[in-house]
């Protein structure tokens, strides 16, 4: 069994060069047992082209929007992080060190919980407005009282009204902040009180040009939200409001609560103050940037780095899922940066000219003959586990689960309510082929919600590893038919009747399709009459198919808002979390994790602390919430002539999140 699923393995890797292009010159295949079949490398030699613009080629998704007030998607918060700014920035690769942005200073008063920041006189708008200090606090109402579910005002609202009020949406908060069950019970002037109350955590004073913060205590991960757009998609307020938007009236709010993606004016617009403006974005096509010409940074961000007009006049961000594509893109040097994925970077390696780390002071010389200046092991704060539904959406129907029945045509909505099915599924998983095959092996096993290196993480052994007895023992443990009688022992249950049902990946993400790939062999495998299909989805389909809880089960990571082990456990497994809200925990599990996760955030002994968040990690494994797959380290590849880059983890994709840093030389 162990052969066949290496083989199958092996397959798919080959497979899908093939589909994707015409292998390119100089890779280098991979035998079925896993050893490089070593062949003479062709020399590659790019041509420097269109030395005013970078060709960025992302493969794994576009934004779904461009409104920093609902972007929760890397491809979208690392689009604007260059378009919009905070009060404050990271100072350069350090994730806990500051520098001003639109504040010029800042003080705090004694117990830490009110912040006044002077705001910058003199900063444009994109579009011509000047940054005054209440457009911010315009902003961050707007944010909050927009918050859109499963979007990333479970955190601002933590900020700013504590634990108890960190609720996955507007409408769950303001029936919360009120003690009622739903949002249509609240009265017009209760709904008043909401936006009232939301108003003066951030309050602006045009005249002595600042703006004071209430937050709901002293919050360690102020500054880091402050500096990405969950507090720095700063706004202008009167262009916004000319164009149709929210006018800022406690009365007028509700219209604009938990919109569609495409519902608000900034899905495919732009106005902020950052080094560059929005040309245009066409979804499924492109993003174009150009330089701010009138970028009022005139002193160098730190020594030696960037102030004025950007450097690079032009940026195109284009998604191409074909692997193949964009390698003959690299190779041809139309593109100066391309999305490679760790099965992938070994046909890269022979053609490395400089291999570096965190930033360009550690390179050291590869291959003279050599095109790509790559940034190779980086400590990417990142878990992807397939996520379990313990409670499948079937309203309306729902062709992931396909008859939605245990008749071995489908799977009933409460499919993975069992244990043991949810265990059967984790110990069907080969986590070692994924981190050979599929990583290359940069990457480890992930043990929960909580990264290696962090506080909670724990340093043994993980409790699953790739055992088809035990994921057959475990099935034959299930009871999907309630009727008392282990499926082993039952002729109409899941281990003789078979099923049918769809594991969902963001079409370009490949390191998630094999992942699903990997599941789907693992499971067809153990059991003939297991049938998985594997789906890939545009981003923006993918990610409101997960939103509205119709998918069973899907690959999908999260990577850090902030550096703390609060924004792993509450994301992952809270009940008002980003992800936690779509497990659909039974009430009792989910207070315990909810119960967890509360006394976490609030516990500050570091000892207790961490015991909490050993548990948190401990009982996610124990209840087998999902499989946590793996932890990659990332891995970057640039032309040459690409200089400027340094590795900060908190800008999403970190590749093209703050190319203003950037230069573009010929060689």
């Amino acid at each position: 069994m162990k052969n066949k699923l290496l083989l199958l393995i092996s397959m798919i890797l080959i497979a899908s060069m093939v589909l994707s292009a015409c292998q390119p010159a100089g890779t280098q295949e991979v035998a079925p047992g896993g050893e490089e079949e070593v062949t003479e490398v062709p020399k590659v030699s790019p041509e420097f082209k269109n030395p005013d613009t970078m060709m960025v080629i992302n493969g794994a998704g576009e934004p779904e929007t461009l409104d920093p007030a609902f972007i929760y998607d890397t491809a979208g918060s690392t689009t604007i992080l260059n378009i919009y700014e905070g009060l404050v920035f990271f100072n350069r690769e350090k994730i806990d060190e500051f520098i001003p942005a639109l504040a010029t200073e800042w003080s705090s008063n004694d117990a830490g919980d009110v912040w006044t920041f002077k705001i910058r006189e003199g900063v444009k708008f994109h579009k011509g407005g000047t940054l005054e200090p209440h457009d911010i606090a315009y902003s961050f109402a707007r944010a909050l009282l927009q918050g859109r579910i499963d979007g990333y005002h479970t955190i601002t609202y933590e900020v700013f009204f504590g634990p108890d009020l960190a609720m996955a949406s507007v409408k769950d908060f303001a029936a919360a902040f009120h003690g009622k069950e739903t949002f249509d019970e609240l009265t017009d002037e209760e709904l008043v009180a909401v936006c009232e109350a939301v108003k003066s955590k951030v309050v602006a004073d045009d005249a002595a040009g600042t703006v004071t913060y209430n937050t709901f205590g002293v919050i360690p991960y102020l500054f880091p939200i402050m500096s990405q757009q969950f507090l720095g998609g700063i706004l202008d307020q009167e262009w916004m409001v000319e164009n149709g938007d929210w006018d800022g009236d406690c009365n007028n709010w509700v219209p604009f609560a938990d919109p569609s993606a495409e519902d608000t004016i900034l899905f495919n617009e732009a106005n902020g103050t950052g080094p560059y403006m929005l040309d245009h974005f066409t979804p499924g096509e492109e993003i174009v940037l150009v330089a701010n010409p009138d970028y009022w940074r005139t002193e160098p961000m730190w020594e030696g780095g960037p102030s004025g007009v950007a450097s690079i006049p032009r940026v195109v961000i284009k998604n191409i899922t074909e692997w193949g594509t964009r390698l003959a893109m690299f190779e041809a040097g139309d593109a100066d940066y391309i999305y490679a994925p760790a099965q992938y970077r070994p046909q890269l390696d022979p053609y490395i000219k400089e291999r570096c780390n965190i930033d360009e002071t550690s390179c050291v010389e590869e291959n003279k003959d050599g095109y790509i200046k790559a940034f190779r092991l980086l400590p990417q704060p990142a878990i992807t586990p397939a996520q379990l539904n313990w409670n499948i959406n079937i309203e309306g129907g729902n062709p992931f689960i396909g008859s939605g029945e245990l008749d071995g045509s489908g799977i009933p909505a409460d499919f993975f309510s069992d244990i043991h099915i949810r265990k059967a599924f984790n110990y069907c998983f080969d986590f070692q082929a994924m981190i050979r095959d599929a990583l290359a092996n940069e990457g480890v096993q992930a043990q929960g919600p909580i990264p290696q290196g962090m506080m909670g993480y724990l340093d043994s052994e993980p409790m699953y590893n790739y055992d088809l007895a035990k994921c057959e023992e475990e099935f034959k443990l299930a009871d999907l038919d309630k009727d008392g009688i282990p499926a082993g022992e039952d002729t109409d249950d899941i281990w003789s009747v078979g099923f049918y049902m769809q594991i969902a990946y963001n079409t370009g993400n490949d390191t998630r399709r094999l992942a699903s790939e990997i599941l789907k062999a693992g499971l067809e495998t153990v059991n003939p009459s297991f049938s998985i299909a594997v789906v890939g989805m545009p981003w923006p389909v993918f990610l409101n198919n997960r939103r509205t809880g119709k998918l069973p089960i899907y690959v999908g990571g999260w990577v850090e808002d902030y550096h703390d082990p609060h924004n792993w456990a509450h994301p992952f497994l809270h009940s008002q979390g980003a992800f936690g809200r779509i497990v659909n925990m039974p009430n009792d599990t989910a207070a315990e994790f909810d119960d967890l996760i509360l006394r976490g955030a609030a516990e500050s002994n570091q000892e207790a602390r961490k015991a909490i968040y050993e548990e948190i990690q401990r009982k996610s494994q124990e209840y087998a919430v999902n499989i946590w797959l793996y932890q990659v380290l990332d891995g970057l590849h640039y032309q040459e002539w690409i200089d400027g880059f340094y590795y900060n983890p908190a800008y999403g994709n970190p590749e093209y999140g703050w190319i203003y840093a950037l230069s573009k030389t010929a060689p």
